[in-house]
């Protein structure tokens, strides 16, 4: 059931993504709060919840171009 949750819950948060038609920090922050609260109310140990967003939010903040874009650039 737990599990069942989670993976509805992140599944939203994919949707929301695929939805989005620019994906900038306002967006990135919302979806890293929908995946912190999906962990916790699984009972995710909190510290490893935080790196883990933290190193997600990180991350897609420095991506500026998709692989797929930045493929096209150079052609």
């Amino acid at each position: 059931m737990v599990l069942e949750k989670l993976s509805s819950s992140l599944k939203n948060t994919l949707e929301k993504i695929a939805k989005s038609l620019f994906v900038d920090e306002k967006l990135i922050n919302e979806l890293v709060k929908d995946i912190q609260r999906a962990l916790l109310q699984s009972d995710v140990n909190v510290k490893l919840v935080f790196d883990l967003t933290d190193k997600i939010k990180k991350r897609a903040l420095e991506k500026k171009h998709p692989k797929a874009l930045q493929k096209e650039s150079r052609l």
